[in-house]
């Protein structure tokens, strides 16, 4: 082959390669338009709740108290071990146990004055039997066989005082056994073996909380809103996802004369043992449903457009969509949030009614990007 035909195909090989080249040439490239759901900013009426807080108490509290003194010489035992506080026990379970060896002795003394006025009155017995014999012979004077029967009398009624003692010392001995009238839980342990203890010294105090109450005091323009056998949902801030149901079962007759408020009862079933005695409770009530008047409207919008604020911060934005010439942009912009309202939430600050804002999509947008909106 010539070199001239060589160069002439040379040529035509870079020719094409160009053309083909410049056919394949992309245009840029033009993300498509994110498309967003946008609504409208409304208000909606929104009751404000009065809080009313309050402690958690058990609906029945026991102080165990000790009737007769002495050393304490055991305690119940739970699990193997010496009863607690928080330990559960049940009805007639004896808690604590004074020494009894103190009223053993008594009763033995007073068993043994009844013995003894017990052979006192045979011998008196007979005597009088003899003296009434001797009386109706002629052969004893009226004088004597009355002072046979003032004897016999005398006798019985040391009988009757020493049936008494015995009584009384049984009844201490078994005093000396602190038993619980109800079952329960053990809020506090007062006493340890080797006490020492009288008459009236606190041992233990117990609870049944099974049901537990709340007390709160409202306002006499308030108590229409607490019929009695009315439910109000009542939250701890131990637990504060769960909701549970006090139903009003006390209402006070009269206010309390320093605060002028009425004390108002819950009850509250706790089967699960989850509320404890001195947890701190919350009553949320609206006033407006009480007094008749009309609630306040505020801003709200769905939960699904609210976003974390911007670089990470704490607190929330909503994308606030603004429509100019043909384009619409969305910009990030931070809110303070209010009171939840069911599937809602008020909006306290940063919009104002009228606006647009994403309501679907806000999660995949970017501030100042360019949004297909559709309502």
């Amino acid at each position: 082959m010539t070199r001239p035909l060589q160069a002439l195909r040379f040529w035509c090989a870079v020719a094409m390669l160009g053309g083909a080249t410049a056919c394949h040439h992309a245009e840029p490239y033009e993300k498509p338009l994110t498309p967003v759901l946008v609504g409208e900013v409304r208000r909606q009426a929104v009751e404000r709740p009065l809080r009313y807080s309050a402690a958690i108490e058990p609906q029945t509290r026991l102080d165990l108290a000790f009737r007769v003194g002495g050393y304490v010489t055991s305690l119940a035992a739970v699990g193997g071990r010496t009863l607690e506080d928080g330990d559960r026990v049940t009805a007639g379970m004896v808690l604590a146990t004074v020494r009894q060896q103190d009223y053993d002795e008594k009763i033995a003394q007073a068993q043994s004055q009844l013995a003894e006025a017990t052979a006192a009155r045979t011998a008196a017995e007979q005597a009088v039997e003899r003296a009434r014999a001797l009386y109706a012979s002629r052969s004893l004077t009226k004088p004597d066989l009355d002072q046979a029967v003032a004897t016999l009398a005398s006798i019985d009624a040391k009988m009757s005082g020493a049936r008494g003692l015995v009584a009384e010392a049984q009844l201490a001995k078994g005093d000396a056994s602190l038993k619980t009238p109800m079952g329960g839980v053990i809020l506090k342990k007062l006493v340890e073996v080797g006490s020492l203890v009288g008459p009236g010294t606190p041992g233990f105090v117990i609870a049944d909380t099974r049901s537990v109450k709340v007390v709160i005091g409202v306002p006499d323009t308030m108590l229409g809103r607490f019929p009695l056998g009315a439910v109000e949902v009542v939250q701890t801030e131990a637990q504060p996802d769960r909701r549970y149901e006090g139903r009003v079962t006390s209402i006070s007759p009269t206010a309390d004369l320093k605060s002028r408020l009425f004390e108002v009862q819950l009850t509250l079933g706790n089967a699960d043992g989850a509320l404890k005695p001195g947890m701190v409770a919350t009553v949320d009530v609206s006033d407006t449903r009480a007094a008749g008047a009309a609630p306040e409207e505020a801003l709200a919008v769905p939960l699904s457009a609210i976003v974390r604020a911007p670089g990470g911060a704490a607190g929330y934005a909503v994308f606030v969509v603004d429509s100019r010439d043909g384009a619409s942009t969305a910009h990030r912009r931070t809110v303070t949030l209010g009171q939840l309202l069911g599937n809602e939430i008020v909006v306290a600050s940063g919009l104002t009614g009228g606006e647009q804002v994403i309501l679907q999509g806000a999660s995949i947008v970017a501030d100042g990007e360019r949004v297909n909106p559709t309502r």
